[in-house]
Order: C-alpha cells, then structure tokens, then sequence
C-alpha cells in the first residue's frame, strides 16, 4: 500500500478570477483584498501537511501554471483537515492574514 502526501513550505492559491470564471472554487482562490488580521478559508487537492506553528507564506498561481516568485502575504495556518470527495483526496483548512506584502 503506498502512502501519497506532500509536506509545503507554502500555501499555494490560484488567482480569484479562477473563481470568477467559474473554473475553481472560491476556497481554491486568494480573495481580492487580503485584509491583516482576517481568517480565510483555503482548499487544495491531495493530501498535503502544513506546518502550523508560525509564519507561512502564501503565493499565488497564475492560470498558466506560474507561482508567484514573492508571496502576496504572510499568513498562519490553525486549522487543517483531509478529506475525501468523489474518491479524490483533499486539504481544506484556515489561515490568518499576518501581513500582507505582495501585489
């Protein structure tokens, strides 16, 4: 039996318009206006482990499939579950903005 999980060393979001063209869900997306101190909600495919003691950054991921070389926030996740939809494994969980750096 093998075992599939990836160990980040960041939170990778795709772009809101993602979302506004109907091709994620709005947890799949960094909102439009990142606000210090807000929770959000984020979701990802497959079975990945966060560290979730302190600092994190979060980049964004352009429709072409580029990650953004600098974050667009630093952020601390407290909350991360897996899950299985439909047969397929996720990660869903919260962050908090600490600050927001980028774009």
């Amino acid at each position: 039996m093998e075992i599939k999980a990836d160990f980040e060393s960041a939170l990778i979001l795709h772009n809101v318009q993602e979302f506004v063209l109907d091709k994620r869900k709005f947890d799949e997306c960094i909102p439009e206006n990142l606000k210090e101190g807000r929770e959000y909600s984020f979701l990802v495919s497959g079975q990945r482990n966060y560290w979730i003691l302190g600092k994190f950054p979060l980049h964004e991921k352009q429709s072409d499939g580029s990650v953004s070389e600098e974050p667009r926030a630093i952020i601390n996740i407290f909350e991360v579950t897996h899950f299985i939809d439909n047969g397929l494994i996720f990660t869903k969980g919260k962050y908090k903005i600490l600050q927001v750096v980028g774009k």
